[in-house]
């Protein structure tokens, strides 16, 4: 098969047809170029934004729940310090703490217990920001009701007290206080300004 191209004659005849085709096909092509190559730019780059935006977006989210996690960890934080700090010493005076557990852990009034506290000691303090550990050396003499007594008496106390050591000698007596007690506690007190 032979391809047969249009004479000049032909082309003359049909060229209004041929030249509206050309100027169609260069309007197209500057139509391409001028406006739909930036429109489709300007939509992969506002793509590009858009999905940027969502991750940032994204990203804020998480750290709006950690936020909230961490609201309420910094709650219950706050709710336990709180606790603490009722349970903490009320004054600035390590000597006075001493004089104040020691009538409180005495079986004075108490029920016949035979406890016998016969001197305390501070030993040492630390400071801890709000609030102080004091260590206090008590030395009693009882028997095993009195001691039991005065460990419940620690443990149901109203202060943060920690029994750090205890050293318990049975003597030979036939009346009284058979036991001979060295205990050292741990108490927080709060940490006020020394006048």
């Amino acid at each position: 098969m032979k391809i047969q191209w249009p004479s000049m004659a032909q082309i003359k005849r049909e060229r209004k047809a041929i030249m509206a085709c050309v100027i169609v096909i260069v309007a197209l092509l500057v139509l391409k170029v001028v406006w739909l190559d930036p429109v489709i730019g300007q939509n992969e780059l506002t793509e590009t934004k858009i999905k940027q935006q969502q991750d940032l977006i994204h990203k804020y989210e998480q750290k709006l729940k950690q936020s909230g996690e961490i609201k309420e960890n910094l709650a219950k934080q706050e709710q336990e310090l709180k606790e603490m700090q009722k349970r903490l010493f009320r004054g600035t005076d390590p000597y006075q703490l001493a004089a104040s557990l020691g009538d409180l852990l005495s079986s004075k009034g108490g029920e016949g217990q035979k406890l016998d506290i016969k001197t305390y000691q501070v030993l040492a303090s630390k400071e801890y920001g709000l609030y102080s550990e004091v260590h206090l050396r008590f030395n009693l003499m009882t028997n095993v009701d009195g001691l039991y007594y005065f460990l419940d008496r620690v443990r149901n106390s109203e202060f943060a007290i920690l029994v750090q050591e205890i050293n318990i000698q049975k003597i030979q007596r036939n009346r009284g206080p058979d036991l001979v007690v060295n205990v050292i506690l741990a108490a927080l007190m709060e940490k006020g300004e020394k006048t």
